[in-house]
C-alpha cells in the first residue's frame, strides 16, 4: 500500500484511498480540484492549438459532483485565456463543497445554461465533458444522455475529464457499455483507471493523457 502512489493505473476505490492520503498529508482536496481543472486546461488548450489552430468558442458540460467542479475550474482558466465560455448544468447546480466553490466563482461571470437554454450553437471549438467521473456507474440517466447525443453528432472536438462520461472507471473487457460521449481526447487525473486501458472503448477516449494533480508528490515526501 505504501507504493500506491507510484502505480501507473489504479481502480477507483484505490483513487479515492489515494485523495484521502494526500489530504491528510497537506494537500486539500480543493487543491487537488484546482491542479486538475488548472492541467486539463492547459491539456485540452494545447492538443486542439497544436492540430487546429486558434480556440475561440467552449461549452463546458458540467455534473453536480466533483467532476463537474473540475469543470468549473476549467470554465474559468479558459475564460482567464480570454476564450468565449459558456457553462451548461446538466443536471443542476453542484452539491458538493468544493465544486459549490468553484460554480460561486464563475457564476457572475460567465453564461450559466440550463438543458432549457439553446446552449449548443455549433460555433464551438471544444466541448468539456465534466458531467461524470469515476465513481460514475450503471446506465446515463435520459436528460444527461439526451445532451451527450446532442454534443456527440455535432462533430464538435470533446474533451473528457477523467474518464467519458458515461463509462465506469473500473470497467473491464467483459462489461458491456452503455451509451458515453465520444471524446477526441480524455484528460485523467494523477493516473490511469482501468477503463483506460479497456480496448473494447479505446475509441470512446481518443488521446489519453495523465495529468500530474500534486498526489505523487505530497505523497513523497
Amino acid at each position: 500500500m505504501e507504493n500506491l502512489h507510484t502505480k501507473e493505473t489504479v481502480t477507483c476505490e484505490e483513487m479515492k484511498l489515494l485523495e484521502k492520503m494526500a489530504d491528510e498529508a497537506g494537500l486539500s482536496y480543493y487543491e487537488m480540484m484546482e491542479n486538475a481543472g488548472t492541467k486539463a486546461a492547459e491539456y485540452i488548450l494545447d492538443a486542439f492549438r497544436y492540430t487546429y489552430g486558434k480556440v475561440e468558442k467552449v461549452l463546458v458540460l458540467c455534473g453536480k459532483g466533483n467532476n463537474g467542479g473540475d469543470g468549473f475550474v476549467v470554465a474559468r482558466k479558459f475564460h482567464e485565456a480570454g476564450i468565449d465560455v459558456s457553462v451548461l448544468l446538466v443536471e443542476g447546480e453542484p452539491v458538493t463543497k468544493d465544486a459549490i466553490t468553484n460554480y460561486n466563482l464563475i457564476k457572475d461571470k460567465l453564461p450559466i445554461l440550463t438543458p432549457d437554454d439553446d446552449y449548443l450553437t455549433e460555433e464551438e471549438d471544444i466541448i468539456v465533458d465534466a458531467i461524470y467521473g469515476t465513481g460514475f456507474h450503471g446506465q446515463l440517466r435520459p436528460a444527461a444522455e439526451q445532451i451527450i447525443r446532442r454534443c456527440n453528432e455535432a462533430n464538435i472536438y470533446i474533451a473528457s475529464l477523467d474518464i467519458p462520461s458515461g463509462l465506469s472507471g473500473d470497467m473491464t473487457f467483459f462489461d458491456e457499455p452503455g451509451y458515453a460521449v465520444w471524446a477526441s481526447h480524455t484528460v485523467t487525473f494523477h493516473a490511469k483507471k482501468p477503463v483506460h486501458g479497456n480496448e473494447m472503448v479505446q475509441y470512446l477516449m481518443g488521446k489519453i493523457e495523465t495529468a500530474d494533480i500534486g498526489i505523487g508528490k505530497v505523497l513523497s515526501k
